[in-house]
């Protein structure tokens, strides 16, 4: 079986994609192995090429070594999830989510801010004549990539959640961080370090 699992960057890919290889008894491969979010690399995967990256002069080049006994894997991959109707014709796709809040603060801890404008980018790079992005207004288009901006952070939650329940959720299953067995609140730093209350107010 070929499982990819995606979805939300801190919605606990990670650890969904090593419990779930761990269960069937088959290789995990994480986001590394694909550079994070390169789809030639999850395709080779598929067809059992393992990816070898090499960086000349600050540049990523891809090759790959066959493994004939790569049929079955995981691999973790939040960085294609504007990709999953792609995935899904690869094989088998797990949406990891949590909620919305706590998608916020996990990716405000993590530091994710530049990334977060990169990932709203490949949504519409992936789906450029979509509705939504007609109904969508922040700071005319401008990347204010300010630390810890959390209000950037909750428009692209409210997107991601969007393309999900609108293209997503009839090819793909369903993974809520915080009903799996396996789910330790005692390490979920959205508990441990909340947002504070003027964050609070700016995503209100």
């Amino acid at each position: 079986m070929k499982i990819f699992v995606t979805g939300f960057h801190r919605g606990g890919t990670h650890t969904a994609a090593m419990q779930l290889a761990e269960k069937m008894g088959v290789p995990c491969f994480n986001e590394e192995s694909i550079r994070w979010d390169s789809f030639e690399a999850a395709q080779m995967v598929s067809e059992g090429i393992i990816p070898l990256w090499s960086n000349t002069d600050g540049r990523w080049s891809l090759a790959g070594k066959v493994d004939p006994s790569l049929k079955n894997f995981v691999l973790q991959c939040p960085g294609l999830a504007h990709k999953t109707l792609e995935l899904a014709k690869l094989g088998t796709v797990y949406w990891c989510t949590r909620p919305d809040i706590k998608l916020i603060t996990a990716m405000k801890n993590a530091g994710i801010d530049q990334m977060a404008w990169h990932i709203m980018r490949q949504f519409r790079d992936e789906f450029p004549d979509d509705s939504i992005w007609k109904t969508l207004e922040y700071n005319h288009g401008n990347e204010d990539v300010k630390v810890g901006f959390v209000r950037y952070k909750k428009l692209l939650v409210e997107v991601k959640n969007y393309f999900y329940e609108t293209y997503f959720k009839n090819v793909c299953g369903s993974l809520i961080l915080e009903e799996q067995d396996w789910y330790d609140s005692g390490t979920d730093m959205s508990l441990l370090k909340p947002l504070k209350p003027h964050e609070l107010e700016a995503i209100a």
